[in-house]
């Protein structure tokens, strides 16, 4: 993608605390504006501006605040900033292709990141990474390859990767591994014959046991839910898009990326819980969507909100999507995926206005 959607990635996660308001809150226009920080580039002296040829992606946050970020050109790949985005600095002398990173939410210092092949881990804050459990599902060969990676703690951390085959009519899975056990190793999920582009836990999976993925089966997208050791869909029904609500399902395939986001007060325990997603489908035909959870055989329901009518526009593809606030006041920020154009809702998805200026 362009370099302007990869640093959309970066003010999505940074700059969401400015849309959390409530719905009856007054913005003034001083409020709400973007605010330059530097990107990482090559070396480590200096004010760590943008090097020509880097790009930024899969931008991580840890519970402390800390920053990771995927920036392909430069000869190391894997920063980190303790500052808010400010300075950068490179950590584990990584040089890989990174597709998504993850960190723990037990321990800030347990950053996980995975190649198209496998994932690595460092225990250390980035000092020193590792192969971690090689190739989940086969990953790495006939033409597998990882797409996500989710992390959560229950008693250990448990990492989650999603696998999508890019072979017509071949489907990836999502595999997960517990590191409590004494030889830990990927455990088949049984998702069915679907490649997945996103995965995420519950942010209560203490609580719910709640793992969240968004699939295709190459003609269209599903949402589905998995709680605990029940079965995918035995809970809560799978959620089907429907492009533009069109009553008869328009299939909507995703075919770049997807992004799930929660509100503050989601909880994968009952029915009738809302939960935000993105899709892009590299064709135009994606959006935002809102998947409010019903309980099983019954499907749940999937409402196109149509981020880009803001701009007098039907359909358009969304990277980057983030979540705030609780019920009539939920916030969304969205990234289109051809521009650096920026959307944002402080009613869940009922309204939307762009950003007057791109960030």
């Amino acid at each position: 993608m362009a370099k302007s959607n990869r640093l959309l990635s970066l003010a999505l996660l940074i700059f969401i605390p400015v849309f959390s308001l409530t719905q009856s809150a007054a913005v003034s226009a001083d409020e709400v504006k973007w605010s330059r920080v530097n990107i990482p580039s090559e070396g480590n002296a200096g004010n760590w501006l943008l090097a020509s040829g880097s790009d930024v992606q899969h931008l991580a946050m840890s519970a402390n605040g800390t920053l990771y970020a995927y920036v392909p050109g430069p000869t190391y790949t894997l920063y980190r900033s303790t500052d808010g985005g400010y300075g950068w600095s490179y950590i584990g002398d990584v040089q890989d292709s990174i597709v998504a990173i993850a960190i723990s939410t037990q321990d800030e210092n347990t950053i996980y990141y995975a190649t198209t092949a496998s994932v690595y881990r460092s225990t250390d804050g980035g000092k020193k990474f590792v192969q971690f459990a090689v190739n989940p599902g086969g990953a790495g060969s006939n033409n597998i390859e990882i797409a996500d990676i989710a992390v959560t703690y229950l008693s250990s951390n448990i990492v989650a990767v999603a696998t999508r085959d890019t072979d017509s009519s071949e489907f990836g899975g999502v595999y997960t591994l517990d590191e409590e056990q004494l030889l830990p190793g990927w455990a088949d999920s049984n998702i069915g014959s679907y490649d997945v582009y996103a995965l995420a836990f519950s942010p209560l999976y203490t609580a719910d046991r709640q793992l969240v993925a968004v699939v295709t089966d190459e003609t269209d997208t599903f949402i589905r839910f998995k709680s605990g050791d029940a079965g995918w869909g035995t809970i809560f029904g799978d959620a089907r898009l429907d492009k533009d609500n069109s009553g008869t399902p328009t299939p909507v395939v995703v075919g770049n990326s997807a992004a799930i986001a929660f509100p503050t007060d989601y909880e994968g325990t009952s029915p009738d819980t809302a939960l935000f997603l993105a899709v892009d489908t590299g064709t135009g035909d994606g959006d935002v969507y809102k998947i409010v959870t019903t309980e099983s055989p019954d499907s749940s329901d999937a409402t196109d909100l149509n981020a880009g009518s803001a701009n007098n526009m039907g359909n358009i593809d969304i990277t980057g999507l983030a979540a705030s606030g609780a019920d009539n006041a939920i916030c969304l920020l969205a990234g289109a995926a051809s521009s650096a154009q920026t959307y944002y809702s402080n009613n869940g998805g009922r309204d939307w206005n762009k950003s007057k200026k791109e960030p």
